[in-house]
């Protein structure tokens, strides 16, 4: 066990949070960490839920602090002793599991090529980020194999990203208390006091972990129900919160703006004002096929953040294209499109399209658009392709699916197979 740096930071979901390791002081006091101070959690939520007005910062220091506890209690209770290269490397790729986030992050990676934030988080970690890991004997590429679930040991994959993880955990209880929505609290103490290493050769059909033959993660039977409240909050958050029919709307919206930017830029780079910070991503919109961005590319991105966005659409609220300026001022004055539920009304896309072509010609397809939507909150376990919630038997020690664990079928009808799906039209509010 690392004994802490007596740095903390006072964080209103988990409390003090003391910073275990140097490695994690380093790596926050990088340009590349407090960058994320300027990127808001949820994107353009705050139009809808206005006190979402936290940071991806804030979610990965609470993300970090997950992972030491869970961490800290396998060592003390001698579960699972890592050398101290590793629980350095895990506690790394929690704090930057979304160091590669740009502003308003879903609705520029659907716009533009090379911004998978993945993908670029892995090259802050390798690249800019690499000397401060390597300074304190963890090795970069360790960190990216944790976060690519290609560790040889599953536990500590699954324990970032599975279907219960320390992600998932910190940004449900911090969503729901910035959005000011209460259906995103569960017990999480009762989740983290639970969970535990198991030897995946304690079950035959574990044919994830088994490839691999190593540690997985697992619920003790007592953190069964904190488990099921888990998977239930998510669900709720999902439908009241990210999938919200407003905050659709803005991210739509926001979508719709920067491809119409894009095609005046294509058309005629004379007539769309850029700040130079944000020209590398038009100049670059071709480049669908390229293996990986550049480092100027890369060091063009990281300069981005959420103020770099509504100065150029504040600037567009003035542009010489009709429509960019009609949607750039919607949008900054929250003038969002209006939604319908498309299964309650089959006969809507097809008025509102004859409408938006009748007073908007050819651009008539920025102004009438349809959303198609999905949620799974559980995946039941199918062998060799998903990973289970696993849940320990006793006094075997093999495990059994969550969903055969609990005392009702509830889970079941979050899973694949009761698959919510549905979707909305958007559309400009004076076309109805």
């Amino acid at each position: 066990m690392t004994a802490p740096t007596g740095k903390t930071f006072r964080d209103p979901v988990h409390g003090n949070l003391t910073i275990p390791d140097p490695l994690i002081l380093d790596l926050v006091d990088t340009y590349e960490f407090q960058r994320l101070r300027r990127i808001r959690q949820l994107g353009s939520c705050f139009m809808v839920f206005h006190g979402a007005e936290h940071s991806r910062f804030q979610h990965a220091l609470g993300t970090m602090w997950l992972m030491h506890c869970v961490l800290d209690r396998w060592d003390n209770e001698g579960l699972l002793k890592l050398p101290p290269e590793v629980r350095k490397a895990a506690l790394a790729a929690a704090l930057l599991h979304d160091v590669g986030h740009g502003p308003f992050s879903h609705a520029l990676e659907h716009t533009f090529s090379g911004l998978d934030h993945e993908s670029l988080g892995f090259q802050i970690i390798t690249g800019p980020l690499g000397d401060v890991l390597r300074s304190h004997d963890c090795n970069p590429q360790t960190v990216v194999d944790l976060l690519t679930n290609r560790y040889p040991e599953p536990v500590l994959c699954e324990l970032l990203s599975g279907q219960i993880d320390v992600d998932r955990m910190d940004y449900l209880q911090r969503d729901s208390l910035y959005t000011g929505v209460k259906y995103g609290l569960f017990d999480s103490e009762r989740i983290l006091s639970t969970l535990s290493p198991l030897r995946s050769a304690l079950h035959e059909d574990d044919l994830f972990a088994q490839t691999r033959d190593g540690l997985v993660l697992a619920i003790d039977p007592k953190g069964v129900l904190a488990v099921e409240e888990f998977l239930f909050s998510r669900y709720f958050m999902y439908w009241q919160v990210y999938l919200h029919r407003a905050v659709r709307a803005a991210e739509l919206m926001l979508r719709l703006i920067l491809k119409r930017a894009r095609e005046v830029f294509t058309d005629d780079k004379t007539v769309l004002w850029l700040p130079p910070n944000l020209r590398f991503l038009f100049a670059k919109n071709d480049e669908k096929d390229a293996a990986e961005p550049s480092q100027e590319f890369l060091e063009n991105f990281l300069g981005l953040d959420d103020f770099d966005l509504f100065h150029a659409l504040k600037m567009w609220r003035r542009s010489k294209d009709q429509v960019l300026r009609d949607l750039a001022t919607r949008f900054l004055s929250r003038r969002l499109f209006k939604g319908a539920e498309l299964s309650s009304q089959p006969n809507l896309p097809g008025q509102l399209k004859r409408s938006a072509k009748e007073k908007y010609g050819d651009m008539w397809h920025y102004y009438v658009n349809v959303d198609p939507l999905s949620s799974v909150s559980y995946g039941v376990y199918r062998p060799g392709t998903d990973r289970p919630i696993r849940t320990v038997v006793r006094p075997s020690g093999g495990w059994q699916e969550i969903s055969r664990a609990t005392h009702s079928t509830a889970i079941l009808g979050l899973s694949h197979d009761a698959m919510v799906t549905g979707g909305y039209i958007f559309y400009a509010r004076e076309l109805l």
